[in-house]
């Protein structure tokens, strides 16, 4: 028994399907299911009565529901009294997206850091799909990624814009001389070039999808996949497809030798990094001095972050 499982059985019995259940713990149905079979196999009773239509608590059920709900509530408090009265060790649990990147996320808590040295933070980077299940799961209590605000995937959270930067064009070797006099390109004029991209869950994939749409231009995706930004640049020296790139991970001789900025609308393309939060393991006072700390300080330590490198590789009261 543990209490995942518990709480697999307070979303069926409050849900009655084990899809919305499923879908209310982050994660698959037979995850689910598997895991309150398990649970009623230890206590050797059903819980719940089955059919291809419903759901429902047998008489066992019943009786044990209430002490499934006291035992997670009397959890939840204890998780509360210790983020309250541990006010000396504050570990804030932060996750990054690797096209944001660790110095962006240190410059965005500078000020938070400066106003509590004895914080710590914990960082996690993965790709965008994963860190958003962890904040789903109350594991994170901060995100920093080129999500969507549009996006539902994480409607309960806090979300704030920190910082954009441009996006470049680069050629496969083989069409470089074409563009070698350009200043910029628009999205129309590269619609037919084979891109190179990295993973969707990376949420750098995402954005150039949909720079694709929002032109009414079809991505032309190359067939196989990079596996980081580095790849990219190297699979464009040997031709397999071009490559979109923000400034911050390109070298200054790639971006003075081998890049062009995109323009569109008239404007720079721009990747847009945000911060999205919830205090799942810090106490809420924490949580609300460091998310006002992520304004205007970030913005300016942002920019000097997303520099191209050299050759040298109030939560709501």
């Amino acid at each position: 028994m543990n209490l995942q499982q518990l709480r697999y059985v307070r979303a069926l019995a409050e849900e009655g399907s084990f899809v919305a259940a499923a879908a209310r713990c982050a994660v698959t149905q037979p995850t689910l299911s598997n895991g309150i079979a398990r649970l009623e196999a230890d206590l050797g009773n059903r819980i719940f009565l089955r059919t291809t239509r419903s759901v429902a608590l047998t008489a066992y059920g019943e009786r044990v529901l209430p002490a499934i709900l006291e035992a997670l509530t009397a959890f939840d408090h204890v998780r509360k009294l210790a983020k309250q009265t541990d006010t000396n060790a504050v570990h804030v649990n932060a996750a990054i997206s690797p096209v944001v990147g660790i110095r962006i996320a240190e410059l965005a808590l500078e000020l938070f850091k400066a106003q509590r040295p004895s914080a710590e933070i914990i960082y996690r980077e993965g790709n965008l799909l994963d860190i958003c299940e962890m904040m789903k799961r109350s594991q994170i209590d901060l995100i920093f990624a080129p999500l969507d605000p549009r996006s539902q995937a994480l409607s309960d959270c806090m979300m704030q814009w920190i910082y954009a930067e441009p996006l470049y064009f680069l050629p496969r070797k083989a069409e470089r001389m074409r563009w070698s006099d350009a200043d910029h390109v628009t999205i129309k004029e590269i619609a037919d070039e084979p891109m190179v991209l990295v993973p969707d869950a990376c949420g750098l994939t995402h954005v150039t999808k949909r720079l694709f749409e929002e032109n009414n231009c079809q991505l032309n995706r190359y067939r196989g996949e990079a596996s980081s930004y580095n790849a990219i640049v190297d699979w464009t020296d040997i031709n397999l497809g071009s490559g979109i790139l923000p400034a911050s991970k390109l070298t200054t001789s790639e971006k003075q030798l081998l890049a062009v900025p995109i323009v569109d609308g008239g404007q720079p393309a721009m990747i847009d990094y945000y911060a999205i939060g919830k205090p799942n393991t810090v106490p809420a006072p924490i949580f609300n001095d460091l998310w006002r700390t992520l304004h205007v300080e970030s913005v300016t330590a942002a920019r000097e972050a997303a520099q191209p490198r050299t050759g040298v590789p109030d939560w709501c009261l």
